[in-house]
């Protein structure tokens, strides 16, 4: 039985999936159907028994990356990590992918309400002394018995590609920082990829370029994935359906964009266009998911329903960002099981077990 006025407005079958969340049921589309084709034979990067290759596409938003990596986490727990080709994110949703090819997701989601919520993370008043809101470094530095020192090197390790989006400040382009091979490589293209203008600081420097984060020109990057070579793409995306992007408070807006002219004033017109910029790529991925293409590339995406928990940029209480991972979690899970996608068979590349059982 369908709930009356419930609806992902992706024109799909809607049913209810554990809690009451919405769910679609869309077994047949064709990023779900590779997904569990792959899920069900065990193939992995490097040895498949199809042509296809399969993308996971990350969007980030700040402290809402919490939704994203609690879908991503629906994944871990199911053991997909070998039916990926690669990953790519923007910003918060690029750290998510990294702690995914490492195998740590699930501690990442934990440690978003926990220890990524604390003041040492985030604190707006460092802004009244000269310094970043935001320190992205203290996430990749921060280890606990769920998020090991060692993710880094598993992540650079790891035979399915990364690929962490970001601005470069001269060309106002996006443009795609991967080939990290090293765990040095890796921390600077994280950075860049989540480097807020004024909020998170200034541009990070890397292999001789200035860098801001990629969600001024391609939040949701699913159209460079298929620029990377993506026959497939499945999507996660942090605001729910029915949530549009919010400004800035004016002072705060009138900052960043004075950061920005000096920098380039390409840029300005770049942060100007990205609400519309965003809510184009939400269509296009709803189109896509509600009717797919005839052909490659097929593009699915996973979005809370209308009235899901609306977890703000630099949201820092603790009940809401649980509240908002398990709810992601869940609803991703709802979407695996309504398509038959089960544990995988015979993982190979998915790194082993934390110490103490983590």
């Amino acid at each position: 039985m369908l709930a009356p006025g419930l609806g992902l407005g992706l024109g799909l079958a809607i049913g209810l999936g554990p809690a009451g969340i919405v769910c679609a049921v869309s077994e047949t589309h064709p990023v779900l159907r590779l997904l569990r084709e792959r899920a069900t034979h065990g193939t992995r990067p490097g040895a498949r028994e199809d042509a296809q290759r399969l993308a996971l596409v990350l969007e980030g938003g700040g402290m809402r990356g919490v939704v994203s990596a609690g879908m991503a986490s629906a994944l871990e727990r199911r053991r997909l990590l070998d039916c990926f080709d690669l990953v790519v994110g923007t910003s918060a949703g690029a750290l998510n992918g990294a702690a995914f090819l490492a195998g740590v997701v699930d501690g990442c989601l934990t440690s978003y309400h926990a220890a990524f919520s604390t003041r040492r993370f985030i604190n707006p008043y460092r802004l009244l002394i000269g310094r970043a809101a935001i320190d992205v470094a203290f996430t990749l530095d921060h280890a606990d018995e769920r998020l090991d020192a060692a993710r880094h090197s598993r992540t650079v390790a790891s035979p399915i590609a990364l690929h962490c989006m970001a601005v470069d400040v001269d060309t106002a382009l996006a443009d795609d920082l991967t080939d990290l091979r090293s765990e040095e490589d890796l921390r600077y293209a994280l950075l860049a990829s989540s480097r807020m203008p004024w909020i998170g600081g200034g541009p990070v420097e890397f292999r001789g370029r200035r860098w801001l984060d990629g969600g001024l020109a391609e939040a949701i990057p699913h159209q460079a994935a298929v620029r990377l070579g993506a026959t497939h793409a499945l999507v996660l995306m942090t605001r729910p359906l029915g949530v549009s992007r919010t400004p800035l408070p004016r002072l705060a807006n009138r900052i960043v964009e004075s950061r920005l002219r000096r920098l380039n004033p390409a840029l300005v017109e770049l942060y100007h266009r990205r609400a519309s910029d965003y809510e184009a790529a939400m269509r296009e991925i709803a189109a896509a998911t509600s009717e797919p293409r005839p052909r490659a590339p097929f593009v699915y995406g996973l979005r809370l329903a209308r009235g899901g928990p609306e977890v703000g940029q630099l949201e820092r209480r603790q009940a809401v960002l649980e509240a908002a991972g398990q709810l992601a979690l869940e609803h991703a899970g709802a979407i695996l099981d309504d398509a038959g996608i089960a544990t995988a068979s015979a993982p190979v590349s998915t790194p082993p077990a934390l110490p103490g059982g983590a």
